[in-house]
């Protein structure tokens, strides 16, 4: 799976900020895909600033979107973001920038961007969008086309002009989704594991054709025999030494009935920060992070391994 972001940026007139994109001579807004080692808030800090010349500070997570193209599906944050330096500057990717009035957009601006702008614009609710987005057959039609032609002809482009590769194929995620369910008293539900001796939450590995809320409720179905709604994305995570997207989401019950099977051996509720010690840490930060306030989305950094992690263990008792 392909991670991308990209950011929503107005002016003082309400006009949003907008790329003409050199490969498809569409309009969009700036953005462009997810490096390794960059949370998503960064990566959309670093392509507004690569394509429009500003310095921004991507503040809220206004929309999750997923596009499932065939061989390559892609996942998009879109940022609300605010404006704190740098020149408005066109780049090689982008040789117009401008900003449009809200109501009179180009027509070159496709459907699914144009969703998105106005989504990130209207978007006034705390926690994020989040659904599936599918392409018009021109707008496949033309992502072939820049695939096939288009990104060929820029690499010998950068090899004949400038004599190095062209560095832009895009990095390949892993995504993975887990809920935090808490009971009337505010315990939250943790799955006993069957192959080690250890809790976790509700959740798992997602298929690379599956927008990671399907992961969360299917995969929270497998384990507890429970339909679940989701209410809010709470966090995202990557690994610090792998390209793994963690995604947890708050989720109520719907219906059923907690059932072990072969993924789970028991079920039980802890309080927040009385789980027992046999719990994955960064677990543990997770559900931390969905039951305690906090100002939107939250984007961090985990280790791999099963360590405890302080961050977590303050965040608990502070």
């Amino acid at each position: 799976m392909v991670f991308s972001t990209n950011g929503i940026i107005t002016n003082e007139k309400n006009e949003v900020l907008l790329i003409l994109r050199r490969d498809s001579r569409t309009w969009a807004p700036a953005g462009g895909g997810l490096d390794f080692g960059e949370l998503p808030p960064d990566g959309a800090e670093r392509e507004v600033f690569e394509e429009t010349g500003l310095n921004v500070k991507a503040h809220q997570l206004v929309g999750v979107y997923f596009w499932p193209n065939r061989g390559e599906p892609f996942l998009t944050f879109s940022f609300r973001c605010v404006i704190q330096g740098g020149d408005l500057t066109t780049s090689w990717e982008t040789p117009q920038v401008r900003y449009f009035p809200i109501n009179r957009l180009p027509w070159l601006l496709l459907p699914f961007h144009h969703k998105r702008v106005t989504n990130g614009i209207d978007h006034a609710a705390r926690s994020p969008y989040w659904g599936v987005q599918h392409m018009k057959w021109y707008e496949a039609l033309g992502v072939q086309l820049i695939r096939r032609v288009w990104k060929p002809y820029r690499k010998l482009w950068f090899l004949m002009h400038r004599g190095v590769k062209f560095v832009g194929e895009y990095e390949r995620w892993v995504a993975g989704a887990f809920v935090v369910v808490r009971n009337e008293a505010g315990g939250v539900l943790w799955v006993k594991r069957t192959d080690m001796d250890f809790w976790n939450l509700p959740g798992g590995g997602g298929h690379d054709d599956e927008p990671p809320w399907e992961t969360a409720v299917r995969e929270t179905y497998e384990e507890t025999g429970l339909h679940v709604n989701l209410t809010d994305l709470s966090g995202v995570y990557l690994y610090d030494d792998k390209r793994h997207v963690i995604f947890v989401f708050t989720a109520v019950i719907e219906s059923g009935q907690l059932t072990t099977g072969s993924k789970s051996a028991a079920f039980a509720y802890f309080a927040p920060g009385h789980e027992p010690e046999n719990v994955f840490c960064q677990h543990v930060e997770r559900a931390a992070d969905a039951c305690y306030p906090r100002d939107g989305t939250v984007f961090r950094f985990q280790n791999s391994g099963t360590d405890v992690n302080e961050e977590a263990v303050q965040l608990i008792s502070s």
